[in-house]
Parts: structure tokens; sequence; C-alpha cells
């Protein structure tokens, strides 16, 4: 799915991203160990600027998923992805998540305004109901970043998943769509 849209955060936007926006610094933070502690999937084989772009590809084409590119005011490549995927129409529900691999930028609030506007967006435009993101317990960054972007903890999985091939508890977060009274 690759709408034709911009979300405005405060002090920079996201977008989609396009096969051109893939650049070497992108690349970088995506093998950088501290930005892919928590990332399952990109850490299993080193990501090269044509592996990145054939994953920003089969993402456009995908009619579950969105994947924007995190701008900042002044930048001229994104610093970070919010990926929402596993777009469910049926039950109006989907997962996110998000990576600022600049580190430039972390701690800065981008990660939670992101998840917002990405959150935002999948309610009012795809009239989503329900979207969920899981965190691993140690990854405290991310669970502040959820809880900010308005996002409630459901649940713990105790042990069901490995993070540096030891059993780990992953957080589950939620955010709901509210609905109008009378609706």
């Amino acid at each position: 799915m690759n709408p034709a849209v911009s979300l405005p955060v405060d002090g920079g936007f996201l977008r989609p991203l396009i096969e051109p926006d893939v650049n070497q610094a992108y690349v970088d933070g995506l093998n950088d160990p501290h930005v892919n502690r928590f990332l399952d999937s990109v850490k299993s084989s080193l990501q090269t600027i044509q592996s990145a772009s054939d994953f920003v590809a089969a993402d456009r084409a995908s009619s579950t998923s969105v994947l924007w590119g995190v701008w900042v005011d002044g930048h001229a490549n994104h610093v970070g992805t919010v990926r929402l995927h596993g777009i469910e129409h049926r039950h109006g529900t989907a997962h996110i998540g998000v990576c600022i691999f600049d580190r430039q930028y972390w701690g800065r609030g981008l990660g939670s305004a992101a998840i917002a506007a990405a959150t935002r967006w999948a309610f009012e435009a795809l009239e989503l109901r329900w979207i969920e993101a899981g965190a691993y317990e140690a990854n405290v960054a991310s669970q502040r970043a959820f809880l900010s972007a308005g996002y409630a903890w459901v649940f713990d999985i105790p042990g069901k998943y490995l993070l540096e091939g030891e059993p780990t508890t992953v957080k589950v977060f939620a955010a709901r769509r509210q609905k109008a009274i009378g609706a």
C-alpha cells in the first residue's frame, strides 16, 4: 500500500518510502548493533542498499502494510521509519513498529510522534479500530514511545521470544479507536 499522503509531526513529517529514499545512512543505521538490537529480521543478515530497496519495494506492493520514512525539518534524508503492517480490514486491526536509525535523534520524542501520526491516519483513513505493538521488556525506550503516543499496555508474552539467545518477555501495547457517542 502506498498512500499519497504526508503526515506532519512536530519538527518534521512522515512520507511513504520509495526505493530512491534508500541511502547508505539508512543501511548503516539498520546494521548498527545499537539500533538493531531489538529488531528481529533486519539483523538476521547484513543489510545492503539492494536488500533495503527490495524491502521498500515489497512493502509498497503489499496491500497490508505502509512503510513511512520519518524526516526532520532541515535534514535531506529520512532518519527513521514507522511501519503499519498486518492490516486486517475485516477485523479492523494492524501492527505497528518504529525505528529511529539515526541515533542523534534518539530521546527527542520523534518515535512517539511518528507512532501517533501513523496511528491517527490508520484510524481515520483505514477506519481501523485496534493497532498493536510488541516491545521487548528490555526495550524501555520503545515502551515509553508507545505509551507517550497514547497506547496502553494490554498484556505480556513471557518466554516465547528470544533476545540475544535468551527467552524474554514481550510487552504488548495497543491503541483503540474511540467511537463517537451514538456511533
